[in-house]
């Protein structure tokens, strides 16, 4: 009777090979980096050498140890080289103690990660034509943009792992220069924290010398559940022990959302002194009972949250609020950068004390 091990090992590098596989033949297609490429690399010989298992132990055992270590170097290269040529701008701390950030936001390139997951999310139906559309190569380009300033880890893995809770959550950071004047936490929505959403988001803030922090917490975005709350106010507090005394308090999608069933908890924080929210509305007469500024940009082609909505979030709003819509779709932070920016910066300046 022949030993079955050997063939539970290749039916598992034949049900690997099939994501493998998929992912081979996006790279095709789809703009990669260079680990990216050694990482699938890596892949097909542990995969190789697990289908030939029931064949020749001795050859299987080589390819199964050479992509072990393919996968190995990768990893110990990019934390080396992120160490070496760390971005300058873009920081991600591990809150809510400060500490340097995990390992694991540095293994994988967040432009992978994110390319191949949207180009997959479409894939099965998870966003529609027109979003795709122009989507990826607003990520490239603005990939392409941070790393003028220098190499980044990213949130990604720890919250697709489960990680991100209040006793150890990643935050992304992008500070002027300059000692910051006033905070701007941003909350990101469904799909989790993205590190080019948050630096786009920072640099109208970066040029009016306030510092950006963006928070994770599950990749849903559930910012108004106990961990997403706990996390926030942990965020606050932060800010607070580094000087800063002013906030401003935006939200994406389920960030913004997130924002408007929070208005009980948010009228005890001291410091806010506006909010922003970017395609995510709920509650406005909530909000309004806050007093404060409010911003609104919608997204006038968004099929998720219709402009219908976002109207009638302004007019519960009412004389405190500024409200944009952008000839844009949901994504449109990432398709029309500089509109968003330039909305908020002449929103900001309005609001920042002479």
């Amino acid at each position: 009777m022949r030993p079955i091990f050997p063939y539970i090992l290749r039916l598992l590098g034949i049900l690997l090979a099939l994501p493998l596989l998929a992912l081979i033949v996006l790279a095709f297609r789809l703009p990669i980096t260079s680990s990216g490429v050694l990482y699938l690399l890596a892949g097909s010989l542990l995969v190789l050498g697990l289908i030939a298992v029931p064949v020749s132990r001795k050859q299987s055992l080589f390819l199964i140890f050479a992509g072990v270590i393919g996968f190995v170097l990768v990893v110990v290269a990019r934390l080396i080289l992120l160490g070496q040529n760390q971005s300058s701008e873009i920081r991600m701390i591990t809150l809510p103690e400060g500490n340097a950030p995990r390992w694991l936001g540095s293994i994988i390139d967040e432009q992978d990660a994110l390319i191949f997951g949207e180009e997959l999310f479409h894939f099965i139906g998870g966003d529609s034509t027109r979003e795709h559309e122009g989507l990826i190569p607003a990520f490239q380009t603005a990939y392409s943009e941070m790393r003028t300033q220098g190499m980044f880890p990213s949130p990604i893995l720890s919250t697709y792992l489960n990680l991100q809770q209040p006793d150890g959550f990643d935050a992304v950071i992008i500070q002027p220069q300059e000692q910051p004047t006033f905070g701007v936490i941003f909350l990101h929505g469904f799909m989790g924290n993205v590190t080019a959403q948050c630096w786009e988001i920072a640099q109208p803030v970066k040029e009016l010398g306030g510092v950006t922090v963006c928070p994770s917490t599950e990749w849903t975005g559930q910012w108004s559940k106990p961990r997403g709350h706990e996390i926030l106010k942990r965020t606050f507090e932060h800010l607070r022990k580094q000087g800063i005394t002013r906030f401003y308090l935006g939200g994406f999608s389920n960030g913004g959302f997130s924002m408007g069933r929070l208005t009980s908890e948010l009228s005890a924080e001291s410091g806010l002194v506006g909010l922003f929210f970017i395609d995510g509305f709920t509650n406005g007469t909530g909000v309004r009972g806050l007093g404060l500024p409010v911003l609104m940009i919608e997204g006038a082609q968004d099929e998720r949250v219709p402009p219908a909505m976002a109207r009638q979030f302004a007019a519960e709003v009412g004389d405190l609020g500024t409200y944009v819509e952008i000839d844009s779709d949901h994504f449109l932070i990432m398709k029309k950068p500089d509109e968003i920016q330039n909305v908020i910066r002449l929103w900001l300046n309005e609001q920042i004390p002479d």
